[in-house]
């Protein structure tokens, strides 16, 4: 749903709403002598009613739109208790000034008119300050929710460059003919990270050009016993997705799967269908005293804030671990 079609869905919850709450004292009154519908439309033509009902919604945006957040929000109390009394000043006044003579003639009449009105009154103040109260609350939480993201997108990408630069300085030190190659590939990550990293979404072909170009640099510094397989189906140039989220995995594949002494494997698939992103990543083990001393996989653990931050309810992450094999698949609603 696009934003304008968001605009008016509200507008026209809004109006129903409203329609339905200022009919409430028509379809419960039991004073007239006429039935069914003429009774009903005879009671809302009533004066009082279309006057108390346009000073409800005066008093209702008033307090979403001014009262509530920039006099009770901002701590000025005072101001918001005048403000409380003068909308009880005008409404005892509206009502006693519209009142018909026969009801003036009534033992039972008030100023405040018959028990709707008051009953009205207050259940707009209430609905109004809760709503308030309700949109300041989800602010407050997208705000802690920005704030973190950026935290563990920070997280990610010093992470990743340091284990990058690592790479780039052990092809310097065999002094390889593959080092500029590498540098290259780096100078594009890096515009990548800059363009497109601060962005909350990005195209999904993009991102996957982005893990490419990771491969291939770590492919460099790799000895012709570990295979590296990457694939990609289906269409990726109509979908978007949170920038750095599959990386990590890869980049662990690469970090405790790539063994330059013995034969192993790391294989990452991904396929695209009917936007639903299906991420395979798999790679060999090295022994448990090499994965200790490479780290604690970072990556991953943060990865998994991300996805339950970004994407809670819409993806679905399993982790398998065997004596010998590493695999990752993740299921992604974009």
């Amino acid at each position: 749903m696009t934003k304008g079609q968001e605009q008016k869905l509200r507008v026209a919850l809004h109006i129903v709403a409203w329609i339905v709450f200022l009919n409430i004292p028509a379809a419960f009154n039991t004073r007239r002598t006429g039935e069914g519908v003429s009774r009903f439309a005879e009671d809302i033509m009533e004066l009082p009613r279309w006057t108390n009902a346009l000073l409800l919604l005066c008093i209702f945006y008033v307090n979403i739109f001014y009262a509530v957040p920039r006099l009770y929000l901002r701590q000025r109390y005072i101001s918001f208790v005048l403000y409380l009394l003068l909308t009880a000043g005008v409404f005892v006044w509206l009502n006693d000034f519209v009142a018909p003579p026969e009801a003036r003639m009534s033992p039972y009449f008030t100023p405040l008119g018959n028990s709707f009105n008051l009953f009205m009154y207050i259940i707009v103040h209430v609905v109004s300050f809760v709503l308030c109260l309700y949109q300041q609350w989800q602010q407050v939480k997208l705000e802690k929710l920005t704030t973190r993201i950026s935290f563990l997108t920070a997280q990610i990408n010093p992470h990743f460059l340091f284990n990058t630069l690592n790479s780039l300085y052990s092809l310097a030190i065999k002094k390889s003919d593959k080092t500029p190659e590498a540098i290259v590939t780096l100078s594009k990550m890096m515009r990548y990270s800059i363009d497109e990293g601060s962005r909350p979404l990005v195209m999904l072909n993009k991102e996957l050009e982005y893990i490419e170009s990771y491969m291939k640099l770590q492919s460099l510094r790799l000895t012709p016993a570990t295979s590296v397989a990457y694939q990609v189906s289906g269409v990726t140039n109509e979908v978007k997705i949170v920038p750095f989220l599959l990386i990590p995995f890869v980049e662990n594949a690469f970090k405790y799967g790539a063994d330059s002494e013995h034969p192993s494997v790391i294989e990452v698939s991904i396929v695209i269908r009917e936007r639903t992103l299906q991420a395979t990543i798999t790679n060999s083990k090295m022994s448990e005293l090499a994965i200790k001393e490479k780290g604690t996989g970072l990556g991953i653990q943060t990865t998994r804030q991300r996805l339950e931050l970004l994407y809670p309810g819409a993806y679905e992450l399993h982790i398998g671990d065997t004596p010998d094999r590493f695999l990752v698949t993740l299921q992604l609603q974009l």
